[in-house]
This record gives structure tokens, C-alpha cells and sequence, in this order.
């Protein structure tokens, strides 16, 4: 007995071939997923580590703070074309370390900095969504917006290719 799951689509492979392997899409997506973490991460650690017995300012906070929070659409971009792609479960490896960014972006956010900074308390500004360490993300972002709109319209052409097929004219 198959389960649905198990079945094979041989009309995903050119020529009918075979069943459509997803795991190198996962293993890709969720590696490229691990980089922008990790860049976001040691970026921000690196932004506030206190060298040398040094506080880092407030301006420092807010920029990793904001770091944290700008990978999140890249991510779900790259879940996104995951799930176009035919993968499933394999993407929670990317999708739970990406949620911890929420609470390590918030609580950047939310330290004062060195007391002897000029604006110590200084409030949470929109220039700060496009500080020097979110560029990458909103360059990831804008990338995977093109990818996930190509593979959307990759998928409606195949759709009605798949449709037009079986009309017949009279």
C-alpha cells in the first residue's frame, strides 16, 4: 500500500524519469537560510561586544537589534521558496533558530548603552530598519522577492499549460 507521500509524480522530472528528489532544495535553502543567521548573529555580537572593558553605545544596540529583526524577511522569503520548491518538514531546521531572532533583536533593543554616551536613551528611529548591518538582509530580501515571483510565475504558466492541453477546440 503507498501512501500519497510516496508516490511518484512523473511528470515533475523532464522526461518522466524518476520521482523528484527535494532534499538538495532543503539541504540549499536551508544552508543559504544558516548563512544569513549566522552573519546576522556574529555581526551583532561583534557590534556589541564589549572590547577592551569598553560599553557599547546605544547606537550600537539599536543597529544589532535591528540586524536581528531585518534577517527575519530574507528567511521567510527563503522558507517560502522552500515550500514552492516541494520541501517541507527539512525547512523547521531553518525556521526555529530563525524565530530566537525575534527575542535576541528585542532585547538589543531594548539595553540603554553606556551611560556616558552622548544620547544614552535614545529612542528607536526608521533610519535605523536601514542601519550599515541590515544591508545585507534587505539585499537578500529584495533577491529572493525576484526568485519567489519567478517561481509563482514559473508555477502559473505551468498551470495553465496543463489546462489548455486538454481543452479541445470545436
Amino acid at each position: 500500500m503507498t501512501t500519497a507521500s510516496s508516490q511518484f509524480r512523473l511528470a515533475d522530472r523532464p522526461g518522466g524519469s524518476g520521482p523528484r528528489r527535494t532534499w538538495p532544495v532543503t539541504a540549499g535553502v536551508v544552508l543559504l537560510g544558516w548563512c544569513v543567521l549566522a552573519w546576522t548573529v556574529f555581526g551583532a555580537a561583534i557590534n556589541t561586544a564589549p572590547f577592551f572593558g569598553d560599553t557599547p553605545s546605544r547606537s550600537q544596540y539599536v543597529e544589532s537589534g535591528m540586524a536581528c529583526l531585518a534577517a527575519l524577511p530574507p528567511v521567510a522569503l527563503l522558507l517560502v521558496a522552500g515550500l514552492l520548491a516541494g520541501s517541507r518538514w527539512g525547512l523547521l531546521v531553518l525556521a526555529l533558530p530563525a524565530v530566537l531572532l525575534v527575542p535576541m533583536g528585542l532585547d538589543l533593543l531594548s539595553k540603554p548603552g553606556d551611560p556616558a554616551d552622548a544620547s544614552p536613551g535614545r529612542a528607536v528611529q526608521f533610519s535605523d530598519v536601514f542601519a550599515d548591518l541590515t544591508r545585507l538582509s534587505w539585499a537578500a530580501t529584495a533577491v529572493l522577492l525576484l526568485v519567489v515571483g519567478g517561481m509563482l510565475l514559473a508555477r502559473r504558466r505551468r498551470a495553465r499549460a496543463g489546462t489548455s492541453v486538454g481543452v479541445s477546440t470545436p
